[in-house]
C-alpha cells in the first residue's frame, strides 16, 4: 500500500508497492552481484556464521533467478564461498514457481555450499508498520488491522503446487489473520497430499492465538523465529495487539509441543548478531534499555538458544544429519567463543 495524508500520498510505501520504487533502481550485473556476496560472506563470518537461509531471489525482482544461482556457482567454483547457502526461493507467481521446479530444481537440490530451499512467501506486513494482518483493529489505531499479501485463492494455490512436487513451504506471517491464512493453506495442501516429514514453516510467527499454536503442532510445522525482535517489538506488542500479546511470540510453547524451532535474525532488518539474539531468546528482555521480560515463561534456556541457532536451523534445511552439532562425522563449520555463554550472566550474552 501506499501511505495516504489528508488524500495526498505521505511519501511512504509498505510492502509490494515499494515494487514501484525498487523497479527503477539499476539493476546489478552479475559481477556486481557476486561483489555483494562476497560482502556478505565477510560480514556473516565476523559473526561467527557458517550457513545461512536467505532469499536472494527478490532482492531485484527484474533479475532471474538463474542469474542468482550462476553468480554462486561461479563463486562456489572459485573457492569464494565461505557460507553454506540454503536458498530460500522468494516467488510471486504459479507460472514461475512452475518453470523453476520444471527445470529441476527442488527442495535439497544443490551441494554442501549451496542448496535449493522451500518455497518462500511473503503473507503480511509487519507490526512496526501495522501492515501485520490482525484478526481485529490495531489496539492503538482502531482503523486498520493491516492486510494479507495474497488472495487465498493464490496462497492456496501456490502451497498446493509445492507440496504435490515435494517442494518444501516457509511463509512469513507475522499477524494472526494471516497465520490463519497460512496454515489452512498448508492444512489444505495436506490433505490432498499427504507428506511424511514435510517441514512446512511459519517464519517470523509473531502474533497468535491459543487455538493457532495447537493447530501449528497438530500440523507438525517447523518454526523459523526471531528473538532479536524482542529488543524492539517489547515496546509495541502489547499497544498495538491488546489481549493478542499475551499468546504471542509463544516459540517455547511451540518448542515444548514437539516442534523444530530454529532461529535467526531476520537480517537485513536487524544486524545478523547471533549474540544478541541469545541474549533476547534467554532473558525476553530488550537489550539497552532493558524493557521486559515480555511472557518470561517463553524464555530459552542457553542449550535451548544455543540449539535454536544451530541443530534446530540445520533441521529447517534437511541437514541435521551432518550439520548443526560438533560430533564426529559431521561438518567442521564452528565459532570459537571468548567465553562459555552458560558460565555468562544472561544479560551480557551480547558481549561474547
Amino acid at each position: 500500500g501506499i501511505g495516504m495524508r489528508d488524500g495526498k500520498p505521505n511519501g511512504l510505501f509498505y510492502d509490494n508497492a515499494m515494487t514501484l520504487i525498487q523497479s527503477h533502481i539499476p539493476q546489478p550485473t552479475e559481477e556486481e552481484i557476486m561483489d555483494m556476496l562476497r560482502a556478505a560472506f565477510r560480514a556473516l563470518n565476523s559473526y561467527g556464521i557458517t550457513s545461512a537461509q536467505t532469499d536472494d531471489y527478490c532482492t531485484f525482482r527484474q533479475i532471474p533467478w538463474q542469474t542468482i544461482n550462476d553468480a554462486y556457482r561461479r563463486l562456489k567454483e572459485a573457492g569464494e564461498m565461505t557460507v553454506r547457502i540454503n536458498e530460500q526461493c522468494n516467488f510471486q507467481d504459479l507460472d514461475t514457481l512452475k518453470e523453476f521446479i520444471s527445470a529441476g530444481n527442488n527442495t535439497g537440490t544443490g551441494d554442501l555450499l549451496f542448496k535449493t530451499g522451500p518455497l518462500k512467501m511473503l503473507g503480511d506486513g509487519s507490526l512496526g508498520g501495522r501492515t501485520a494482518h490482525l484478526s481485529r483493529p490495531y489496539a492503538d489505531d482502531p482503523d486498520t488491522s493491516g492486510f494479507n499479501l495474497y488472495s487465498d485463492e493464490l496462497m492456496n494455490s501456490m502451497i498446493e503446487y509445492a507440496n504435490d512436487h515435494h517442494m518444501q513451504c516457509a511463509v512469513h506471517a507475522i499477524g494472526d489473520a494471516c497465520l490463519d491464512q497460512v496454515l489452512n493453506a498448508i492444512d489444505r495442501a495436506l490433505r490432498k497430499t499427504p507428506v511424511k516429514d514435510h517441514r512446512h514453516g511459519i517464519i517470523h510467527c509473531q502474533i497468535s492465538r491459543k487455538d493457532q499454536l495447537e493447530r501449528m503442532a497438530d500440523l507438525d510445522l517447523h518454526i523459523y523465529c526471531q528473538s532479536i525482535f524482542l529488543d524492539y517489538d517489547n515496546h509495541i506488542v502489547r499497544q498495538r495487539t491488546g489481549e493478542l500479546a499475551d499468546t504471542s511470540y509463544s516459540w517455547k510453547t511451540l518448542m515444548n509441543s514437539g516442534l523444530s524451532v530454529s532461529n535467526g535474525s531476520d537480517c537485513p532488518v536487524e544486524l545478523p548478531d547471533v549474540m544478541a539474539g541469545i541474549q533476547c531468546a534467554v532473558t525476553r528482555t530488550s537489550l539497552r534499555d532493558h524493557c521486559g521480560p515480555y511472557l518470561p515463561e517463553e524464555a530459552f534456556t542457553v542449550q535451548e538458544a544455543l540449539d535454536s541457532f544451530t541443530i534446530h536451523g540445520a533441521e529447517a534445511s534437511f541437514e541435521e544429519s551432518y550439520k548443526g552439532k560438533i560430533q564426529a562425522g559431521y561438518l567442521a563449520d564452528f565459532a570459537v567463543l571468548e567465553a562459555d555463554p552458560f558460565q555468562t550472566d544472561p544479560s551480557h550474552l551480547k558481549d561474547i
